[in-house]
């Protein structure tokens, strides 16, 4: 069985995708570093992974996220590590918040913040999206469901990088900034919690205070380990889903003249987006009894990576995978919100995010240039997306 080094400093995007084509070429499941876990690289393996809780069980982001030089972590105890019948309750309680009337709620909000921020970025000409667009808009988003005050607002890009990095960070230098991180979080997200027990205002942290549940509420515990879970998240799926639909429609200019011919293919656009350039690379499980998966055995206790930027490119599910077609057949069939129980709570608010954003923006524009033709990216291999983007935007 081949052994891959996902997490090689010097493997691009390019070579990524490469890399998972010789991957899924492989007759079962593959071995990957630094974990020794087994990897998924087709969608059938990757998907029967992501579904089967029973087999194969979410309490691995507890093993990765809290390695033994990070110690206590609160995303490790949160929804996402655990399994039914545990987790069942705990995403009853948060699944309000997400539903269809709270996105109603929230849509005038995200519709001003996108026109306000692209306005300003066209009149610049000039300037870095992710510093002006792609990142800020998600941020402040969260920001204002959470009810937080916006003077810390400048605190959580470094927070939810440093947070994306546990999975691949390797120095000591990086240990240090992470551990660092997590007891700023903590420190912070718990004032927030006591704050709004004494004196709850019109928001989410507020509101799952409240929620009840066949008579449950969330613990302070549970909704610390929440709040862990959905700052960064909230922020690095969406910003990095804008920043790659920015590099896309940067890449692909005949895309810029559809969706100002006709806004409706912005949606098409975006769940392309999320096929072709998933934020989000790889989901850990782990085996909970011996099984066979794809001819492979793999034994009880070990790490299993379902690789969904892998799976979204598989060309047994996908015609043409490694061309960008927006409104393509099983366009929605993608693997970048998850799959089955731990489907994504924020992928409606994700998707309305990006839909509005690029509205706002490509209404003001006739053309986009990438400043660099070399693309910086994220560090790491989890999260993907630009680090910087910069680009001259020309007004409409």
């Amino acid at each position: 069985m081949q052994t891959y080094d996902l997490f090689a400093p010097a493997i691009t995007p390019a070579d990524r995708s490469a890399l998972f084509a010789k991957m899924r070429s492989e007759p079962g499941l593959c071995r990957v570093e630094p974990f020794g876990a087994y990897a998924a690289a087709r969608y059938e393996d990757a998907a029967a992974i992501l579904k089967d809780p029973k087999r194969f069980s979410s309490e691995a982001l507890a093993v990765t996220a809290e390695p033994a030089w990070l110690g206590p972590n609160p995303v490790a105890q949160s929804m996402l590590s655990m399994d039914p019948p545990r987790h069942t309750p705990l995403r009853a309680l948060v699944t309000r918040a997400f539903g269809p009337a709270g996105m109603a709620r929230l849509e005038a909000q995200v519709r001003r913040a996108s026109e306000t921020l692209a306005e300003a970025a066209v009149r610049q000409g000039e300037v870095d999206l992710v510093d002006a667009f792609t990142f800020v808009l998600p941020r402040d988003i969260i920001g204002v469901m959470l009810g937080l005050d916006p003077s810390t607002f400048s605190e959580f890009r470094r927070w939810s990088t440093n947070m994306g990095l546990i999975s691949s960070a390797r120095t000591p230098e990086q240990y240090e900034e992470i551990r660092s991180v997590v007891r700023e979080m903590k420190d912070y997200l718990t004032d927030v919690i006591h704050a709004r027990r004494r004196q709850p205002g019109e928001d989410m942290v507020s509101d799952l205070l409240q929620a009840e549940v066949e008579g449950q509420k969330l613990t302070d515990e549970q909704l610390l380990s929440f709040l862990f879970l959905l700052l960064p998240a909230g922020m690095e799926t969406t910003s990095q889903l804008l920043g790659n639909a920015v590099l896309t429609l940067a890449q692909h200019p005949e895309q810029l003249e559809l969706m100002r011919a006709d806004k409706t293919h912005i949606p098409r656009f975006v769940e392309e987006v999320l096929r072709y350039e998933p934020p989000t690379q790889l989901s850990f499980r782990m085996a909970m009894q011996d099984v066979e998966l794809s001819g492979t055995k793999v034994p009880a206790g070990s790490l299993v990576l379902g690789l969904i930027g892998s799976a979204n490119r598989d060309e047994r599910v996908f015609d043409q995978p490694e061309r960008f077609l927006p409104g393509r057949e099983k366009a929605t069939q993608h693997l970048s919100f998850g799959y089955g129980v731990h489907f994504c709570l924020g992928a409606q608010l994700a998707r309305m995010e990006a839909r509005l954003g690029l509205e706002a923006l490509v209404s003001r524009i006739r053309g986009l240039r990438l400043r660099s033709p070399e693309v910086q990216w994220l560090p790491g291999f989890t999260i993907h997306g630009p680090a910087v983007l910069p680009v001259e935007l020309v007004a409409a």
